[in-house]
């Protein structure tokens, strides 16, 4: 190319923000850049446009494809507007002058005096591109910063997640899918893991889809806005994290629990299912997790026992299993009775939004009548239109399925008073036919492993073991942090009983004690409704009103020896600590004499129908 010759390659481009602001609009971009050429002498190669894009990037197709035609000789000097509509980079303007330099070409724009042609022109080059940068940074920061206030008032960006709707731009859990959330969050802790729970949500397709995927399942799992906060710019240099922006669908101990089960697996992955306490056994001497073993006797049956690689030490499994049947029966019956009782008494405590899921139930099947006519009218094709109808169907029966929990739900009518009595209720039955409790614990031993293995991995985290000569002794549970914070929570948030179990008897039964507190009154009354309740005459209940330590270290009280067995402790709001730090309980407890009475008459009468049969 006869350097002599100019021929021009003429750059235009404009961001929607510059251009409702400066009036830079790429056809008065492209108009004023001609006649300059002409001006110039310059003959027009070809003219090259990014429309809204940034001069941050340098990736834009067209300006690419200039700086190709420059190093190809298709064009020898280049023509912008202005310096900041090629770039605003100090490092990418020396970039592009060593291209320039390179290949000898030029650049000349109309609007400032930016130049290759003059050493003047280069210096002013290189102070323009300065204050754009300048310009472009303190832009950026001003953006920050509104975004760490949009964050943090709950306007999270990018797409709305499973579980979440937006309400005013606001993100906020969603009534009709963040159930399924919390089923995804209980089901990776009952050990399944994502795949599998892929599978289950495919079987019952959910929200109408049969391509649940195991890596979608892992994002849920791993997205710390179901706990309430928010990562934002993750793979970036600089992330920032965010605490209690929305409001959470999991509680962070659930969120936590499953992030701690994700490392475990990975660490102790094994190729069955079939061991009760996968990840669960830690050494007590070197805090190692211990690995599972199996073993086939000739006559068919299988051994299971754990063993602790550095330690040389094997534990049976079925010894482990038997240690913790009372305290496992002891959690699956608060469970029951909370899945029972307490979530329809919490369920009736909330807002009725009978109202809102109809009005959504409306909008759903204008849904379907548009989808409908769309499909007829050739818009989606007929695999779009099953697939679109299959989950407005879904969210129109998830809605129906919660008016009618909902209604159901307006026929209880609990007190905590009430709660508490069921509690109270069932631990007299169990004193005075404690053979029930031996029965219900002696099934456990028979439940099928699948359902054993459920169980344990709800409850508990891990559990220390240790070798005393032949025996295995548990030295430690631990339970789950999210099953025990579920508890607190149903407190906390709907005035649920919330008793502490911190006193044993002599025969080391534990005691539970409502602390929310009472007057003297309401003490009496709650257990003459109690003795109401129980609707047995030969039972005798007794109630006391005592004092004891300030630390609650010890009740101080030992009603009738073994012939009197405490049901509960009431702390009385009415009455103040005295000097010495002592409070004051009520004390109820149940007469044994009677309830041995009781059990007698009972069987005396099971006796008198099986003669008469």
């Amino acid at each position: 190319m006869n350097e002599d010759v100019k021929i021009a390659g003429i750059y235009c481009r404009v961001s929607t923000e510059e251009q409702s602001r400066e009036g830079f609009s790429l056809g008065e971009q492209q108009e004023r850049l001609k006649e300059f050429c002409e001006f110039k002498r310059y003959t027009i190669h070809k003219v090259y446009i990014d429309a809204g894009i940034s001069a941050k990037n340098d990736k834009r197709p067209a300006y690419q494809e200039m700086l190709n035609d420059v190093k190809n000789g298709k064009i020898n000097v280049i023509v912008a507007l202005k310096l900041d509509r090629l770039t605003r980079s100090v490092y990418d303007v020396e970039k592009l002058m060593k291209i320039l330099n390179d290949y000898s070409c030029d650049l000349d724009c109309f609007a400032d005096e930016s130049n290759t042609i003059t050493a003047n022109g280069r210096m002013v080059m290189r102070i323009t591109t300065s204050v754009s940068q300048n310009e472009i940074e303190r832009c950026s920061e001003r953006t920050k910063f509104g975004m760490v206030g949009a964050i943090k008032a709950g306007h999270i960006p990018n797409h709305t997640p499973l579980g979440f709707k937006r309400e005013n731009k606001k993100l906020v859990p969603d009534p009709l899918t963040k159930d399924l959330v919390v089923k995804m969050y209980d089901l990776y802790l009952e050990g399944k893991s994502y795949q599998a729970i892929a599978n289950i949500y495919n079987k019952e397709q959910v929200l109408g889809k049969t391509n649940w995927k195991d890596s979608a399942i892992g994002k849920i799992m791993t997205n710390e806005l179901y706990k309430g906060d928010y990562f934002h710019g993750k793979k970036t240099k600089h992330p920032t994290y965010y605490e209690n922006v929305v409001e959470p669908i999991v509680s962070k101990e659930k969120w936590d629990n499953c992030q701690y089960q994700k490392k475990r697996n990975a660490r102790h992955y094994e190729r069955t299912a079939t061991y009760l306490f996968t990840n669960k056994l830690k050494c007590s001497t070197c805090g190692r997790f211990l690995g599972g073993c199996a073993t086939t006797k000739p006559n068919g049956k299988k051994y299971y026992y754990y063993k602790c690689k550095k330690c040389k030490t094997n534990y049976k499994e079925e010894e482990i299993k038997n240690g913790l049947l009372i305290e496992l029966y002891e959690l699956i019956e608060k469970d029951n009775l909370i899945n029972k009782y307490y979530i329809p008494f919490i369920k009736s405590k909330l807002d009725n939004n009978t109202e809102e899921y109809v009005k959504k139930i409306k909008e759903l099947e204008k849904q379907k009548d548009r989808i409908k006519i769309a499909y007829m009218q050739g818009i989606v094709k007929i695999d779009e239109f099953g697939n679109e109808l299959k989950s407005i169907e879904f969210n129109i029966e998830e809605l129906e399925k919660k008016i009618k929990e909902k209604k159901q739900v307006e026929n209880f009518n609990f007190t905590t008073n009430d709660l508490l009595i069921l509690e109270d209720t069932k631990k007299i039955d169990e004193l005075v036919y404690p053979d029930k409790i031996i029965e219900n614990i002696l099934s456990l031993t028979n439940a099928p492993r699948g359902e054993m293995k459920r169980i344990i991995s709800v409850y508990i985290d891990n559990i220390e073991v240790n070798k005393v000569g032949e025996q295995t002794e548990l030295k430690y549970v631990e339970y789950r942090k999210s099953f025990l914070a579920d508890l607190v929570n149903f407190h906390n948030e709907y005035g649920v009983p919330y008793n502490w179990s911190i006193f044993e008897d002599s025969s080391g039964s534990k005691i539970a004690m409502n602390h929310e507190g009472k007057s003297s009154k309401e003490a009496q009354e709650y257990f003459d409704k109690l003795q109401n309740t129980i609707n047995n005459d030969k039972l005798k209940l007794n109630y006391y009103e005592i004092e004891t330590d300030d630390k609650l270290e010890d009740v101080g009280f030992i009603p009738n020896g073994d012939y009197e067995k405490v049901l509960r402790l009431i702390v009385l709001s009415d009455s103040k600590r005295y000097d010495d730090k002592t409070l004051r309980l009520g004390v109820i407890t149940l007469d044994m004499e009677s309830a041995i009475l009781s059990r007698i008459g009972k069987i005396k009468e099971k006796t008198h129908e099986l003669c008469h049969i």
